[in-house]
């Protein structure tokens, strides 16, 4: 009989044992989901409107411009830059309209490759400009996802997540 209320009393601390950790489970996944709405709502980027971004101009200069050349290939960015003579370059993937000589008839198949690109481009078209500023704006596009605009405020709530693709205009001014 003693052996009994033993093994009873090893059953009990077990299955309180268990209880205590799928709770401690359940409260870190609380806590995680409660941090990440929390950060999400204190990010003013969430509030940025996706269609209209007249308000969010910045004045960039040369270093911002390649800083920003320099992620499109890696990141989900496109960069057009407007020069005041009226020249247009677009970089986005696959669809660069400014390609040195020998990668002019083929899409870039390396990292080295666009680098070599952008570098020739830097030295060609904007080094000429060293003290030239540029006008800033953006557009950031889903791509995927299904989001819903409030109309009166234009805040975006995420109902399935997707992908972006941000537009960023440079604008010599």
């Amino acid at each position: 009989m003693e052996n009994a209320s033993d093994a009873l009393k090893i059953a009990f601390g077990l299955m309180l044992f268990a209880t205590a950790i799928i709770v401690l489970f359940m409260l870190t996944g609380n806590t995680r989901t409660t941090a990440d709405a929390v950060l999400s709502y204190a990010d003013e980027t969430t509030y940025y409107s996706h269609v209209n971004s007249r308000d969010k101009n910045r004045k960039a200069t040369i270093s911002d411009v390649i800083t920003t050349l320099y992620r499109y290939y890696n990141e989900s960015v496109a960069v057009t830059i407007k020069f005041k003579s009226g020249n247009t370059y677009l970089f986005d993937v696959n669809n660069e309209t400014y390609k040195m000589s020998k990668y002019e008839d083929k899409a870039f198949s390396s990292v080295e490759e666009v680098e070599e690109n952008l570098g020739d481009f830097v030295k060609k078209k904007l080094m000429v400009k060293p003290n030239a500023k540029f006008l800033e704006t953006f557009v950031e596009v889903p791509t995927s996802g299904i989001y819903w605009v409030e109309p009166k405020d234009e805040s975006e709530v995420t109902i399935t997540a997707g992908n972006k693709k941000i537009y960023i205009t440079y604008e010599e001014i």
